[in-house]
């Protein structure tokens, strides 16, 4: 603890240095479901805390309602929503995994022919779809059966550095080259200019360049649906009809699937934005020894899923003692906010203190955690402040296994 108290001062120091950098209303073409019987009941988030639950009655981009049993419609802006969600447990079928920018991805999915240009993907929420070779970031054609390799693996083809396509195969070895294509067969690679074919049984994975990767957000609002066999998919012109979910996901193809199926919608507007999305202006690693893990953007210190009080987030922060990480305010910013805890994957050695300044005042500290602890809500409020720092402090055993969890952190905004 000696080294803790030590490093306290460098807090002020490091303030000091980034406070430098420091109408009419269109409603949702969404239309009302017919269908009542055994429709799944939803629990919403609002931003100003817990709404109703019930079933889903109408959606669209703009406006979602929810009606409880035995009452009227709850209808609400989207701009007022963080999310409308039900608890179920999300199974990954068989077959191949599309990964897509921005957390998106399609599961259980057959993987057809692709050229340079496009690759057929057919997939319970798409059907049968083209989909743009240019908004994929890779594709897992054989999955690992453990679910940390599986995890890491997809973790590598999302994130890893590569400037050009990469090939993990299952000998453990990978190429990197220009794709060239790929039937049921083989996938055609150029590797120092010489044409190489790969037989697919024998492959992971494929990354593709990420600096080629077009996936533009659509105009406006739009939703994130999340299923109930891990795909995910952001989508604008959302419809509910005689129980089915329809829109135009982002690469252009339709969605379709049942509301049954749906786990998760997430609302897109201006009114919410996660840090792991905003750049940092400014960070600082102590480790308590030698060891410095950097900050990671939805996932925890080891890029592993943000897994708290037997929930996984898809979004957040992964950090470890001691991190501080600085967020010059914006006009506009109103609330910051996030659930905290040490990541269940941490074991009975991680120890974590949480602190939350705005301009150099304190204005959130948790107690000492563990991974026994349940996480911990966080609401601070920004109106008037010019700098934002969260500060992963160290707890009761220096930084051994601190893998600290920022969960949903995220900055409230006036819409």
């Amino acid at each position: 603890m000696h080294r803790h108290d030590s490093q306290i001062g460098r807090l002020g120091a490091i303030l000091v240095v980034l406070a430098a950098l420091a109408g009419p209303r269109a409603l949702a073409a969404g239309f009302t479901s017919e269908v009542d019987g055994d429709e799944p009941s939803f629990e919403t988030l609002t931003t100003t805390g817990p709404g109703p639950t019930g079933r889903i009655s109408s959606l669209g981009v703009d406006r979602i309602a929810v009606t409880p049993a035995g009452e009227a419609a709850a209808e609400r802006s989207t701009s007022e929503l963080i999310r409308v969600w039900r608890e179920a447990a999300t199974t990954i079928g068989e077959g191949a995994y599309v990964v897509l920018p921005d957390g998106d991805r399609i599961t259980g999915a057959l993987i057809g022919a692709a050229t340079d240009a496009a690759v057929e993907v057919q997939a319970t929420a798409i059907g049968k779809a083209s989909v743009p070779l240019d908004a994929i970031l890779g594709l897992v054609l054989s999955a690992p059966t453990d679910p940390d390799a599986f995890d890491q693996l997809v973790r590598r083809v999302r994130t890893e550095p590569r400037t050009s396509e990469v090939v993990w195969l299952a000998n453990g070895d990978r190429l990197s080259g220009s794709f060239l294509g790929m039937d049921d067969r083989v996938v055609k690679l150029s590797v120092g200019g010489a044409a190489r074919e790969l037989a697919r049984e024998g492959i992971l994975a494929l990354g593709f360049d990420p600096a080629l990767v077009s996936y533009p957000k659509p105009e406006g609002p739009y939703l994130e649906v999340g299923l109930i066999d891990g795909s995910r998919l952001g989508l604008a012109d959302v419809k509910l009809e005689r129980g089915r979910v329809s829109g135009a996901s982002r690469f252009g193809s339709r969605f379709d699937a049942p509301l049954s199926d749906v786990t998760r919608i997430t609302p897109r507007t201006s009114a919410v934005v996660y840090l792991s999305e905003r750049p940092v202006d400014g960070k600082s690693y102590v480790p308590y020894f030698d060891l410095v893990r950097p900050f990671q953007a939805d996932a925890n210190a080891e890029g592993r899923p943000l897994l708290l009080g037997g929930r996984t987030y898809e979004r957040g922060l992964g950090t470890q003692s001691r991190t501080l990480l600085a967020y010059k305010i914006q006009p506009g910013d109103l609330k910051f906010q996030a659930i905290v805890g040490v990541d269940e994957r941490a074991g009975p050695l991680g120890s974590v203190v949480f602190r939350v300044l705005t301009d150099g005042e304190v204005r959130f500290a948790s107690p000492s955690l563990t991974y026994r602890d349940a996480p911990v809500a966080v609401d601070v409020d920004l109106e008037g402040a010019k700098l934002l720092i969260l500060a992963t402090e160290f707890g009761e055993r220096g930084d051994v296994r601190d893998l600290a969890d920022w969960a949903e952190a995220r900055i409230l905004r006036r819409p």
